[in-house]
């Protein structure tokens, strides 16, 4: 484990030498790697086999191209703009760029806070190679919700993370017509059986989760959803959009406040996002929502009475 996780610094390490740089040249990447912390024995070269071979692994393991221009002799990432996969190759770029960058600090790690992840991530590969290979995993999951242990088959689908959780998307052998959700932290164990499923080809994971906030899907169209924001927020509001329907209702117009629209299908995720923002956010519409949010904080202050 340990010499696997120097091997995936180094990934990290190049890619980012190398989007940082924007076109690098061998040479001078040779001589950055020479200066590194990474370098176990430092100011030994990198010799070009390393590098080649270095660059093969990062495609297969990141899926990320590095190319060379013949004109210049730079090296660059060939795939970083794609529109089929520019948000997760965003999100890796800037992973490999950060690690790297703590990586580089170590004489900072006092000084740097983080805050705690829970341990899902070391059945990231597990999962990954399932879905590379469309195999179905043998998983046995501890939910919040039951004492008992689930032993159960999984068709994995997709991953998503919310919330600092990663979570698996897939059809369980539980419930064979049903797509549900498991996260990685819950998991006992899980592994890959030789076993194969075929993974249907107008599924679109991004659809799935269109209308939902959160983890939680909800069947049905999504509904209307207008928000009353305090100005203080607004700026909080613009820059993180709360879902990708979010827009601004300029009709609606009240001094120290903004409306906000969304098309949501409003599942348990929202209602508490909502619940979590009560002293600056309150519900417009629909009405139901509306007194969804209000029961929760009733029961909230039930709490603290007396």
């Amino acid at each position: 484990m340990a010499e696997k996780s120097r091997v995936y610094s180094r990934y990290k390490w190049l890619v980012d030498i190398i989007q940082r740089n924007d076109g690098i040249t061998f040479e001078e990447i040779d001589r950055a790697w020479q200066r590194s912390s990474l370098n176990t024995v430092p100011y030994s070269p990198l010799t070009a086999r390393t590098f080649h071979r270095h660059k093969r692994e990062i495609e297969e393991v990141f899926g990320i191209i590095i190319k060379c221009n013949k004109s210049s002799n730079k090296y660059y990432i060939d795939n970083e703009d794609e529109v089929e996969e520019g948000k997760i190759q965003e999100w890796m770029l800037s992973t490999i760029a950060v690690d790297n960058m703590l990586m580089e600090s170590r004489d900072l790690r006092d000084r740097i806070q983080f805050e705690d992840i829970p341990g899902g991530r070391r059945f990231l590969d597990v999962v990954i190679n399932a879905m590379r290979g469309n195999k179905v995993l043998h998983m046995v999951y501890q939910s919040f919700w039951s004492d008992e242990h689930q032993d159960t088959w999984l068709r994995p689908y997709f991953l998503k993370i919310f919330q600092q959780r990663w979570y698996v998307v897939g059809v369980p052998g539980t419930h064979p017509n049903t797509l549900r959700t498991y996260a990685l932290d819950r998991m006992v164990s899980l592994e890959i059986t030789p076993e194969k499923f075929k993974y249907p080809k107008r599924f679109n994971p991004s659809a799935y989760y269109a209308n939902c906030y959160g983890i939680f899907h909800q069947e049905g169209e999504p509904e209307k959803i207008i928000l009353k924001v305090q100005d203080e927020q607004v700026k909080y509001f613009d820059s993180l959009k709360v879902h990708h329907s979010q827009s601004k209702r300029d009709d609606l117009k009240e001094e120290g406040y903004t409306y906000y629209e969304y098309r949501i299908a409003p599942a348990y995720d929202f209602v508490q996002f909502l619940c979590s923002k009560c002293s600056s956010v309150e519900v417009i519409e629909p009405l139901e929502l509306r007194h969804r949010v209000a029961d929760e904080l009733k029961k909230g202050i039930e709490k603290y009475k007396g």
